[in-house]
């Protein structure tokens, strides 16, 4: 880059870290793993033959702890360079700051804004209470007497959420189903549907909420007899997953005892 020209570049991207994320939560296979920054090609470089130097920081509270520096001869082919940082280094919870700066042949210093990163080594409680399923009997079908019918779509019931949840967290459902009455097997990968509550209320947290799994087809119409599905539903807080539920099982009969041909469309 000319030796009078100063840049400010974007905050650096973390692999596996969501870009979406401010809080920029490390998931938990990072933090045993490590992290690699990566830090794009800068749009000046020094005269060829020259040297620029890349230098990355992990900062916690404004004090280093980690730093990489290297320098590169001019022109530099590279697009992006990726840095790791071991996981020695995310070792403590907290809030870090990773960052960058590039200085020209003369010393002129062009800094990148930082990215936030928070360490979290909490365990993710994975009982949460499963699922209910409004429209089965007391024996857990849903079948051609179900009511509203199964062609108009499966109400999963998310249970009331533990304290820890708050409002803003967005809950996942996932739906799948099985040819099978206890959920075993292969599954039926056409039936798969996740639906994102996103931004949770007071009283959604408080007294649960419902989704409808719908359409009829693909993802309720293939069971028909003796046949199952699982729902389960997963809570986060921005990109970090805070807690998992147990699967809930519905077993699935659409063929009336006598007939052969399954009820509904």
């Amino acid at each position: 880059m000319p030796p009078s020209e100063i840049l400010t570049y974007d905050p650096p991207k973390v692999i596996g870290v969501a870009d979406d994320d401010p809080e920029g939560y490390i998931p938990l296979d990072l933090l045993q793993k490590g992290i690699e920054v990566v830090v794009p090609i800068w749009p000046l470089q020094s005269p060829d033959g020259r040297q620029d130097t890349l230098t990355v920081w992990m900062k916690r509270s404004g004090v280093v702890e980690f730093e990489s520096s290297k320098s590169y001869d001019t022109p530099i082919s590279e697009l992006e360079f990726i840095v790791p940082i071991g996981p020695e280094y995310l070792v403590a919870d907290g809030v870090v700051e990773v960052s960058y700066e590039t200085r020209n042949f003369v010393g002129n210093p062009s800094p990148s804004d930082p990215r936030k990163l928070t360490i979290d080594h909490a365990p993710i409680p994975k009982d949460l209470p499963e699922v209910n399923f409004p429209a089965a009997n007391l024996w857990g079908y849903l079948n051609c007497s179900s009511s509203p019918p199964i062609w108009s779509g499966v109400e999963v019931k998310v249970p009331p959420l533990p304290s820890f949840c708050k409002v803003g967290d967005v809950c996942r459902v996932e739906w799948i189903g099985y040819l099978s009455l206890n959920g075993s097997g292969h599954s039926i990968a056409s039936t798969y549907k996740v639906v994102n509550k996103k931004l949770l209320s007071d009283l959604e947290i408080k007294n649960g909420f419902s989704v409808t799994i719908e359409p009829f087809m693909p993802h309720l119409k293939p069971m028909q007899n003796n046949a199952s599905a699982i729902a389960e539903y997963s809570v986060c807080r921005g990109a970090k997953l805070i807690g998992v539920s147990e699967k809930g099982l519905v077993k699935i009969d659409r063929v009336i005892s006598g007939d052969t041909v399954p009820c509904g469309p």
